[in-house]
């Protein structure tokens, strides 16, 4: 009988404690999504970051400049323009 109650218990302080516990991983779980989500808006935000700098490096060159001029129509003084 002794171990019968015993077994109550233990049965009984497992499920309430189980119970217990069941906010703070709720809480868990919704950090871990935060933390997921701020993690990849800073990968996004890295990659945008290095497609500005490589596309700054290519304007900022005189090459690149002109690159740029010309894809807006713009042509050297005296040069016929090349039909595609």
């Amino acid at each position: 009988m002794k171990l019968g109650w015993r077994i109550l218990i233990v049965v009984a302080a497992i499920g309430v404690g189980g119970y217990l516990s069941r906010k703070p991983w709720e809480v868990y779980k919704d950090q871990q999504s935060k933390v997921t989500n701020a993690t990849a808006e800073m990968q996004a935000a890295e990659q945008e970051r290095e497609r500005l700098m490589k596309e700054k490096m290519k304007y900022g060159s005189a090459l690149g400049r002109e690159q740029k001029m010309r894809e807006a129509g713009w042509i050297k003084p005296g040069e016929q323009p090349v039909e595609k």
